[in-house]
């Protein structure tokens, strides 16, 4: 049965998009529970950057990620609960909650380095069984639309086909 993402064609490259994160998330949460790790793959990013960034807010952790920081905050809550970080207070800061990882996110940041090596050689070997560095793509891609919103190149062509139909229409 064909796939109705190709009958919609690349106007829907979010919902294929989607679906990719998706495999991606639960194939890596069936990998963590078989490695032991606690942390669910959607969390991952979050615990490798306070890894990185020892102490740094959750907002500092949402902007970085592109993240919200409800989203950053509710991950924190978990991990916190999983024993794998701490939040404290900033002093500098009252308003800010600061992030630093326990013993036991320490090792299980450790661990999801060594998952991340396993899933970039996964993931290099796919994108060369398709023919394409899907990472670098949809990092250009992202970048052509931080200079370029895609609301505006939208805006844009209707712009563009409007002043069209009032020339044809002249």
């Amino acid at each position: 049965m064909a796939d109705f993402a190709d009958e919609l064609g690349p106007g829907y490259l979010n919902l294929v998009v989607r679906r990719v994160a998706q495999r991606i998330a639960a194939s890596g949460d069936a990998y963590f529970r078989q490695t032991g790790a606690t942390a669910a793959a959607g969390s991952t990013a979050v615990l490798t950057y306070v890894a990185r960034h020892d102490g740094a807010s959750i907002a500092d952790v949402a902007a970085a990620l592109g993240y919200t920081h409800q989203a950053v905050a509710k991950a924190v809550h978990t991990m916190e609960k999983a024993d794998l970080v701490r939040t404290a207070t900033s002093e500098a800061d009252l308003r800010k909650r600061t992030v630093s990882l326990t013993p036991a996110g320490k090792r299980e940041a450790v661990q999801m380095d060594a998952v991340a090596d396993r899933a970039a050689q996964v993931f290099g070997e796919i994108f060369e069984e398709i023919g394409v560095d899907l990472f670098q793509a949809l990092r250009a891609f992202e970048h052509a639309t931080d200079r370029r919103p895609l609301l505006g190149r939208l805006l844009e062509l209707d712009d563009a086909q409007r002043a069209r139909r009032i020339k044809a229409d002249t």
